[in-house]
């Protein structure tokens, strides 16, 4: 099963007004406990960069863990925009929670329905912080017990 993460950079990567990438070491120090993920860059600094040059953002250890971007949409900024721009890169590659789990990381609510089940907030002040990193583990503990729980009942239905 693919697991994804879909990353914002402002207010999540670096605060409001901070040095610019000052929470990736620990965003990275996460990362690095969760070996099968796939990063997925769903921030506006994707806008005219490619995914080449989104990677030197990253330490060169974490890079091939960066797979992507989110497809720019038009309504990107309304209400549930980038929530729209995630479930279109999802169509587009034929992923469905059949076979892949996802997260966003993001501190702009308003870009989701208020039911998204699919985000950890970060507060723009502060960004990524350990009480998301603490959560970001939660949700790939059980994404691993999820994809275990197939495994077997597929060998069971395959008996």
């Amino acid at each position: 099963m693919r697991k994804l993460i879909f990353l914002d950079f402002d207010g999540v990567l670096h605060n409001s007004g901070g040095p610019l990438f000052a929470n990736l070491p620990l965003f990275e120090s996460y990362l690095g406990q969760m070996p099968d993920i796939e990063v997925i860059i769903s921030s506006s600094w994707r806008e005219g960069r490619s995914v080449a040059e989104l990677k030197i953002i990253f330490s060169p250890k974490y890079r091939h863990q960066i797979c992507g971007t989110t497809p720019s949409l038009e309504c990107c900024f309304e209400c549930g925009g980038r929530q729209k721009e995630i479930e279109a890169f999802l169509f587009i590659n034929n992923y469905s929670e059949l076979d892949t789990q996802w997260v966003a990381i993001d501190d702009m609510v308003a870009l989701f329905s208020p039911d998204y089940k699919h985000l950890i907030a970060t507060d723009s002040e502060f960004g990524f912080g350990i009480t998301e990193g603490k959560l970001l583990l939660e949700w790939y503990k059980q994404a691993k017990f999820v994809e275990r729980l197939n495994a077997l009942a597929m060998a069971k239905h395959n008996l």
